[in-house]
């Protein structure tokens, strides 16, 4: 606690002194004279339809970046920095800071342009873009105007097809209608009679007509093929649209294009292969036009495996899609690397013919990993090692087989005679696809599916007590095959087995009754489970907004309580059943996260989060599990206490008396915020406000003021609020938050406020984890 204390005072003052060194330099320090920094740039729309927001990303010139908004850290940083660049440190400084922006006015006329060309495309033709620039002493701030005016509207579309193949097959697509003999747009398009006209509308529905078409033959047509032709010369500020879809080339008809034969290569490396056609095969395998080709490693993987991941039909109509599924199935075979996809035109006078190509490399067939590190669990020092194996082509259809050894050692309180040993194995078998009965060939094709079956065993022993932990399960993993962010798992079989060869009395004695019940006694857990998430987030990407929601549920013990009653088994002095004298538990969990970010630029973004959770033992139980209860605090909860110690409720702790048994509930709610700004290289900075806590459904022994109460709860939500730094390298990120709580409901009276008398022992944690909270 007191290195804890030290450190956190360590830190506030080194943010006191930079904080310091910030204000007292100039803004301007390094601006030169007769330049002007340009301080601020406000927008100004008379539009409803668009805020300042929407419009920043086209100004061609934007102030020094404000950190939180707020503060032009980095330009601080900067003008921190000597004008001998010779120095490390002034180097230093200049390569972590920002020079200042020198206004430009040239930039103004080309982001006022921005803006016009903008609204144009939008159908604000007559829009008009003002811009004034205001000095006060070596800063300039600029502000822009926007007056849209009012903007045409599309009254009529029609449409020009030449060619009557394609015409017919678009009107067979529902994506034309006629009126007055003429061909005009169908319900189906995205072009409306009153709609704005929008020139971006205008190339999305020309990538969707040629979507149409490529999806049913056409593989030669590109949007190239679509023009549009607009008269804007009538009154009342309207158009009209006419669509042309031109001949492929003069009095030429675009050609249809079908699939002959597909051949696949499973072993093809373009740096040892020039090409397909010196492709040293030594045996293929036919079946109708399918043709696949192996080297002299042998079938490496089963034809039957390539196929059932092959969407591309011979004798069928070229399709887009049908070869984007292809692609994707084949990525996600684990036995193949280095996907490519081709096409080439018979050579022959038949020229609507398409042989494909499908080519690929053997990844890595097996692997080995080792790793070790030290430990410190409570004061308890040790250290833990482990080897995993992979096989990731055990049967030559993509099925993975992982093997883990692990083992861990800590010696209690220094005491080398009084340790603490855990040894284990984990093994898992994952197939590509489902293994499961009766379920349609076509719904297994429509998905892409994963079934793993594990099984693991763990044997801990401590001079309190042995125990020995088994489990396993049967899962499935599946999502669509099309590009949607949506994944399910269900999790058909949970099986856990706790059994206690060895336990001293008077340590069992001494354990709270949820911990005794069901964590250091003998007992079966086996359920199933079903969890839905969705995520419109792509890590890397920029996005203006996205969000991800998760839901799960958990049944356990009803299987094993409807053989207890339809056998008439007898139940112990607790009133619970036992399955060959083990206790077994019964119970239903349910969980639902949200989370959504809003990205203000490119550097500064506010995430926020909801989380509800209940658990509810019955029948065969009056308790829920303990590794199955909620608890609060910790790097992705309400950071301003540390993991597992806050609540339930209004629960008052006891320093060495309350352990974590006694800190977990059946009811959690999580509320976050947190606004997240990027500072320089790979560090990020966030500002965050946490509110939740967890409950217990019933009035429980040693858990007193944790029960949940609907004219009650509101006051039992505990806040914290702080800061954090994030080293972000893209493909995984290291976070370090630290949290101060802002009111603490296990206190009483004016205690509970504790922001208003910060305490950095009491009221203080900081958290080290990898990854957002949320």
């Amino acid at each position: 606690m007191g290195f804890k204390m030290k450190f956190s005072v360590t830190i506030f003052v080194l943010l006191f002194i930079i904080l310091g060194l910030f204000s007292s330099c100039s803004s301007t320090k390094y601006v030169p004279d007769g330049e002007y920094l340009l301080d601020k740039v406000g927008i100004k729309i008379d539009n409803p339809e668009y805020n300042a927001d929407d419009l920043r990303p086209y100004v061609r010139q934007l102030p020094n970046y404000k950190m939180f908004a707020i503060n032009k850290t980095q330009l601080q940083l900067y003008n921190l920095s000597g004008r001998d660049t010779t120095k490390w440190l002034n180097r230093q400084l200049r390569r972590m800071g920002e020079p200042p922006v020198i206004f430009d006015s040239t930039l103004v006329l080309k982001t006022k342009k921005e803006f016009e060309k903008l609204l144009v495309n939008k159908g604000y033709i007559d829009a008009e873009v003002i811009s004034q620039t205001d000095y006060h002493g070596k800063k300039a701030d600029v502000t822009y105007q926007i007056i849209s005016n009012q903007p045409y509207r599309i009254r009529e579309i029609t449409l020009d097809i030449q060619d009557t193949a394609v015409n017919n097959t678009l009107s067979n697509a529902t994506l034309l209608a006629q009126k007055n003999g003429r061909a005009v747009s169908s319900l189906n398009s995205l072009l409306k009679p009153g709609m704005l006209f929008d020139r971006n509308l205008l190339d999305q529905e020309r990538d969707r007509i040629t979507s149409v078409l490529r999806n049913r033959g056409y593989y030669a047509f590109t949007k190239d093929f679509i023009s549009f032709n607009a008269d804007t010369t009538l009154m009342s500020h309207q158009a009209d649209l006419e669509m042309v879809i031109h001949p492929s080339q003069k009095d030429s008809s675009h050609l249809k294009y079908y699939i002959d034969e597909v051949r696949i290569y499973t072993d093809y490396d373009p740096l040892k292969y020039g090409n397909i056609y010196s492709y040293a095969v030594t045996d293929s395998v036919k079946k109708d036009k399918y043709t696949v080709f192996y080297t002299d490693r042998g079938k490496s993987v089963r034809p039957g495996t390539l196929l059932d991941n092959c969407f591309i039909e011979p004798g069928t109509l070229y399709n887009d899609r049908r070869t984007e599924l292809t692609y994707s199935a084949f990525s996600g075979l684990n036995a193949l690397s280095n996907i490519n996809i081709r096409f080439e035109e018979k050579e022959r006078n038949d020229s609507t013919l398409l042989d494909c190509y499908i080519l690929a490399m053997p990844s890595q067939k097996q692997g080995v990993a080792y790793s070790i590190e030290g430990t410190n669990s409570a004061g308890d020092l040790g250290f833990a090692t482990s080897m995993t194996y992979q096989h990731r082509n055990l049967f030559k259809g993509s099925e993975s087989l992982g093997i883990k050894l692990f083992g861990a050692y800590e010696s209690i309180s220094g005491n080398f005679s009084e340790n603490y040993w855990n040894l284990g194995g984990e093994v898992s078998i994952n197939f590509p696809k489902f293994i499961f009965p009766f379920l349609d060939k076509s719904f297994k094709r429509r998905m892409r599916a994963s079934t793993g079956i594990a099984a693991s065993y763990n044997y801990q022993t401590r001079p309190e007590y042995d125990r020995i932990l088994l489990s396993g399960g049967i899962r499935y993993m599946w999502q669509t095959r099309l590009r949607r962010p949506a994944k399910h798992q269900f999790n058909l079989l949970d099986i856990d087995y706790v059994y206690l060869p060895y336990i001293e009395p008077g340590f069992e004695e001494s354990l709270p009754t949820n911990a005794r019940l069901f964590s250091y006694t003998n007992q079966f857990i086996v359920g199933m489970s079903y969890s839905y998430s969705y995520s419109t987030s792509i890590p890397g990407v920029f996005q203006r907004n996205a969000h991800s929601f998760r839901a799960s549920i958990e049944s356990a013990g009803n299987m094993l309580y409807g053989i207890s009653n339809l056998f008439d088994m007898k139940r112990d002095d607790n009133g619970a059943y036992a399955l060959f004298n083990i206790y077994y538990a019964q119970f239903m969990k349910g969980d639902l996260d949200y989370s959504k970010t809003k990205y203000l630029d490119k550097k500064n973004s506010i995430a926020w989060h909801l989380g509800f959770g209940l658990a509810v033992p019955y029948g065969n139980s009056s308790l829920i599990p303990f590794e199955k209860r909620y608890y609060s605090g910790g790097s992705n909860s309400v950071r301003g206490w540390n993991v597992r110690t806050l609540g339930p409720g209004s629960y008052q702790a006891v320093e060495g008396q309350t352990t974590i048994y006694d800190q977990s509930g059946d009811i959690r709610l999580d509320l976050n915020v947190e606004y997240r700004s990027r500072l320089f290289w790979k560090l990020e900075m966030a500002a965050f406000v946490d509110a939740g806590n967890i409950w217990t459904i019933k009035d429980y022994e040693g858990q007193e003021g944790g029960q949940f109460k609907f004219n009650q709860f509101y006051k039992e939500i505990a806040m914290s609020y702080g800061l954090g730094i994030r080293l972000d390298f893209d493909f995984f990120l290291l976070r370090f938050d630290c949290g101060m709580k802002a009111y603490d409901p296990g206190q009483s009276g004016k205690d509970k406020w504790a922001i208003l008398h910060p305490n950095l022992t009491n009221n203080f944690a900081w958290h080290f984890a990898v990854g957002y909270p949320f």
